[in-house]
């Protein structure tokens, strides 16, 4: 027997409702065709004002008596929504059990914890708040901006929340560190009070203000990536007229929210057009060597702080003693002879403040260190930078770009947009680009090559900026200060 197009139903699954049971096995409850709320309720004033999302899984079959088959089973969206606020997406788990949590966690699923954020969770923050605050360094570049997803995450407690933001304040703040016997200290901080999209589930309980960092390492803010993990179907206006034999078309928007969202407006005064590069040239022919350290001060890991007063050049740097012998690359340290006593993945050396952090592994702040390097100046300048443009032909993965002039180690950004967010990748130093992504720098030809960790969005640009290497004149010799003079400007003498 034929299968007439009326015995082409949906059938209802077990539970139609918005609830974590919701969905399940396909229940037999025929959905009526042309029926008001036949699968969805009314909207209320609360949800159009705040946003909802409404999951319901339905069944495809043929009520039919026979056993004809079916070909060229097909579903499809025909229209939108006659709402302009609605949006609807069909989508397939290829389950036959799951349920509607299982499937939010599908939807939830398209970012993906990546690495940590660079500024860390302030205090205590308590379920239900809609904002926290957070604190970083003053040097750090990569504010939270609206419309990022970070994920929180306790590592004590193990409790995790992803969470969006929808604003971001931001200030520098001068904190006072009591050192005992040594008297007090100033620093500085950047703080932020991020406004997030929902409220907090959990508790989280941050570190408090310290100049060496994030003194609570079980409390993290991690970064997210693009992970597709769902493949979403709807349907599109034609932008321009379509014809028999056409092999493309034009369509009005190829997105659609996933979930509710809102747009805010900051604005931006007094900054400069880009970002600017912190360039290290050779403040002396000589190397310097502070020797015999020990004692030194720890960070909130047990990692030993050293410091040298001045800025470090990169690939100078060797660090001798009883932990061993170590040399830089690429803001790393890398084991060259005797003990081995340093965590080389983790130690890392900050070359512009001349900060060594040294993570023990069987070794101690208590052995003496002699640290020797040649000295640098650092000469701040603005960003050269580059666009690549991604259209429907050039969006991939992977791209190569040349800069000119070459870049100079350490200044070399990429950032790219994903699914409406922006991902950075950076230089580390040694040649290697990390970060949303991976990639190499030949500081010889200047030719970079790079990966992203996920595919940008048409439209956009993907924009690369760098430092040049800029020539200096070490001033040798002893330099003679000027004999201070004190000047007297008299009035004219008036006469009486």
């Amino acid at each position: 027997m034929t299968i007439t197009s009326d015995q082409i139903v949906l059938s209802e699954s077990e539970v139609m409702a918005d609830t974590d049971d919701g969905g399940g096995r396909m229940s037999g409850r025929i959905v009526v065709s042309g029926e008001i709320n036949n699968t969805f309720p009314d909207i209320s004033r609360v949800d159009r004002v705040y946003g909802r999302v409404n999951l319901r899984k339905l069944y495809l079959f043929v009520n039919a008596a026979n056993t004809d088959t079916l070909l060229g089973a097909h579903t499809i969206l025909s229209q939108r929504a006659k709402d302009p606020n609605v949006f609807v997406l069909l989508f397939n788990t290829g389950s036959h059990t799951d349920r509607r949590i299982d499937a939010q966690d599908r939807i939830e699923s398209y970012v993906v914890a990546s690495n940590e954020a660079p500024f860390w969770l302030w205090g205590r923050q308590l379920a239900g708040q809609r904002a926290i605050q957070a604190l970083a360094q003053t040097r750090n570049q990569k504010d939270p901006e609206p419309g990022q997803i970070f994920v929180l995450e306790d590592l004590n407690t193990g409790n995790s929340q992803y969470v969006r933001v929808t604003g971001v304040e931001i200030e520098t703040q001068t904190f006072t560190k009591d050192r005992g016997s040594y008297g007090y200290y100033n620093y500085q901080l950047k703080t932020y009070v991020i406004e997030l999209a929902q409220p907090l589930a959990f508790d989280f309980q941050g570190s408090d203000p310290d100049p060496t960092g994030n003194l609570n390492s079980d409390m993290k803010i991690l970064k997210t990536q693009v992970a597709d993990a769902a493949k979403y179907f709807g349907a599109s206006p034609l932008a321009a007229p379509a014809s028999v034999g056409d092999r493309t078309i034009t369509v009005e928007d190829v997105f659609a929210p996933l979930v509710p969202s809102a747009q805010s407006e900051n604005a931006i005064t007094d900054q400069a057009a880009g970002a600017e590069a912190a360039i290290i040239r050779p403040a002396s022919n000589n190397t310097l060597t502070i020797s015999n350290i020990n004692g030194v001060t720890t960070g909130p890991n047990g990692e030993g702080i050293y410091h040298t007063g001045r800025a470090i050049v990169p690939g100078t740097l060797r660090i001798t003693g009883t932990n061993g012998e170590y040399e830089d690359r690429g803001g790393r340290l890398v084991h060259t002879g005797g003990n081995n006593r340093l965590d080389e993945e983790n130690s890392v050396v900050d070359y512009v403040n001349g900060e060594i952090r040294a993570f023990y592994s069987g070794g101690s702040t208590s052995y003496n260190t002699t640290l020797t390097f040649q000295p640098g100046a650092v000469v701040n300048q603005q960003t050269k930078q580059a666009s690549l443009e991604v259209n429907q032909q050039t969006r991939s993965l992977t791209w190569v770009f040349q800069t000119q002039p070459k870049a100079a180690e350490a200044t070399l950004t990429v950032e790219y947009r994903a699914q409406g967010s922006w991902y950075l990748i950076r230089d580390d130093g040694g040649g290697e680009l990390s970060g949303d992504g991976t990639g190499t720098v030949d500081y010889a030809t200047g030719t970079v090559n790079f990966t992203l960790a996920a595919l940008p969005d048409a439209g956009t640009e993907i924009i690369v900026a760098w430092g040049e290497k800029q020539g200096t004149v070490i001033e040798a010799g002893a330099t003679i200060p000027d004999t201070p003079t004190i000047r007297f400007e008299v009035g004219e003498t008036v006469a009486a």
